[in-house]
């Protein structure tokens, strides 16, 4: 490492310190280095949850009064400031370990327990391993032959709605708000008056595997709920994938999606109501996804 090198390391390290020692002075704590250090959790108990970041880091901002406000209405990255070229030390960390969360999002898994402990019919795509899943997706758009067998054991006619739960690329968003949107989904839906089928789990579920599903069913819709793919610190967001009249390889268009669906984005109620005027609009036309001509600038 060069001289040059050196002393930037020196230079971030010392500014960390001295930023750390602000902090825990203006908040009327000794900055004595005797002092110890607080444990990995943050304030909330999560595990290496950061700090949060200022309200904004633009120096000489054109107009400040509104940047608060901007922070405030969205987790994304903005009003991040820079030191030279670079982004600044404090939101650096904060994005590697909003990548981190984001990896470990993606490589987690639903506790074996979950699906029955929600009254769910656990059910597998074809894929083995989570490894298998995340490298040959259409293995986790159909069912094994252990799970077909049990679906088609209970099929009937007559529902409306056939409820999932798939643990999609977030199984970590199931095990955080699953259980409340599920919840919501079933209230909301009986309220309506729909007949709901038996809900089921699935393991190692793409948004597809709703399709082979009900068919099987003979549903008048499907519902899946499903983690989703996570950006930067949004591991716990989940996704919501109606469709009306489904069949094999259905495509995304005939089919309405509610994203976000977490406890900083659209709350499991209002997520729910959106799905039950969803799946009214949808028998009422008898089609689903854009051809209701839901969306924005549309009535």
């Amino acid at each position: 490492m060069s001289q040059q090198e050196d002393a930037m390391v020196q230079f971030l390290v010392e500014e960390v310190v001295r930023r750390i020692a602000a902090q825990r002075l203006g908040a009327g704590m000794a900055a004595s280095p005797a002092a110890a250090a607080p444990d990995c959790g943050g304030e909330e108990g999560h595990a290496c949850t950061a700090d949060p970041r200022p309200v904004h880091s633009v120096v000489d901002p054109a107009v400040e009064a509104q940047l608060p406000r901007l922070v405030a209405v969205t987790s994304s990255q903005v009003a991040m400031g820079r030191a030279g070229n670079r982004f600044r030390t404090d939101d650096y960390l904060r994005q590697r370990e909003g990548h981190a969360d984001a990896r470990d999002a993606v490589h987690s898994e639903v506790p074996a327990e979950w699906a029955t402990q929600h009254g769910l019919l656990s059910l597998q795509t074809q894929c083995q391993d989570r490894q298998e899943f995340l490298l040959f997706p259409n293995q986790g758009r159909r069912l094994n032959a252990a799970s077909r067998s049990a679906v088609a054991a209970q099929a009937g006619s007559g529902a409306d709605v056939q409820l999932i739960v798939g643990d999609g690329l977030s199984a970590s968003a199931i095990v955080q708000n699953g259980a409340a949107t599920l919840s919501a989904l079933q209230r909301a839906l009986t309220a309506a008056g729909l007949r709901l089928r038996p809900g089921c789990f699935v393991k190692f579920a793409r948004i597809a595997v709703a399709d082979e599903i009900g068919v099987l069913t003979k549903a008048r819709a499907t519902v899946i709920l499903v983690g989703e793919r996570p950006g930067l610190g949004t591991g716990d967001s989940l996704s919501l994938y109606i469709a009306v009249h489904p069949k094999m390889g259905q495509d995304n268009a005939e089919k309405n999606c509610i994203s976000n669906v977490r406890p900083i984005g659209i709350a499991p109620e209002e997520a729910a109501a959106q799905t039950v005027a969803i799946l009214k609009r949808g028998f009422e036309r008898g089609v689903g996804g854009v051809a209701l001509g839901l969306g924005w600038g549309r009535q």
